[in-house]
């Protein structure tokens, strides 16, 4: 269980392909929804294929979600597919599954196509906290995204919060975010505690840039090393561990996206 939590927490990369530049007053429903799919061994083209075609048949019979797809890059669990939603609310679950109730044809066509060909599924919520992140779409569209994930110790949570609060705001107030500085911070509903910080990108090229580390950015705007030094301690003692992904979005798989 714990590390199929891990797959979603990775996924939290997918959810903001295409929103443009958010502001808090506007910011978007404030929920994802995710699945994450494992094809049989030596079924992947054939589970692509089937994929391919459910997403367009949902195209085609009015699917009020334009799902998207991801797969991870890096490591050695690439075997998973991450299909997802951004943003919705907890009433829209219900609306949409009052849709699927009455369009019964896309479940078949799912059961048909794709579930004969999947080893594993699993279904998730996360919940983003657009009051600590900032996203422009300047320099997409994003076709990579970088995301750390961050398992918190037992009774730490809040501390956590209260680290990733501080540094979030110093960034948003004190001139670090902007159009070249793009991220999401998302918590994953249910399970072990994990967040996890995501970073957008054009290309892998956009990965290698020259610029003010955040360490650097935080001492100099708090004042000195020692106070920026006790904030990120504060912030790295709640955390058991961290695993690093970048996933790649699927336009080939994906449904087509919301204007």
């Amino acid at each position: 269980m714990k590390k199929t939590m891990k797959y979603i927490l990775s996924a939290l990369a997918f959810l903001m392909v295409s929103l443009p530049l958010i502001a808090a007053a506007e910011s978007p429903p404030p929920l994802a929804e995710m699945w994450i799919l494992v094809p049989k061994a030596d079924e992947r083209d054939k589970f692509e294929e089937g994929l391919k075609k459910h997403m367009a048949f949902r195209q085609e019979h009015g699917d009020p979600r334009s799902w998207q797809v991801y797969v991870p890059s890096l490591g050695d669990d690439l075997n998973r597919v991450g299909i997802r939603y951004c943003c919705l609310n907890w009433a829209d679950v219900d609306s949409y599954r009052a849709w699927s109730m009455e369009n019964e044809k896309i479940g078949e066509h799912y059961d048909k196509h794709v579930a004969p060909h999947v080893k594993k599924a699993a279904h998730y919520f996360e919940s983003i906290s657009w009051e600590n992140s900032y996203w422009s779409d300047k320099n997409g569209p994003y076709r990579l995204f970088a995301v750390t994930e961050f398992n918190i110790k037992a009774g730490h949570a809040a501390a956590f919060d209260a680290a990733r609060d501080k540094m979030s705001q110093i960034a948003l107030n004190q001139g670090w975010a902007s159009d070249d500085h793009v991220w999401m911070w998302g918590t994953t509903i249910g399970g072990a505690p994990q967040e996890s910080i995501v970073i957008p990108h054009a290309n892998w090229a956009s990965m290698d840039r020259d610029e003010e580390p955040f360490f650097k950015f935080l001492s100099r705007t708090m004042g000195s090393e020692s106070a920026a030094g006790e904030l990120m301690k504060e912030f790295s003692s709640t955390v058991e561990s961290t695993n690093y992904q970048v996933w790649v979005h699927r336009e080939d798989l994906s449904m087509e996206q919301d204007d």
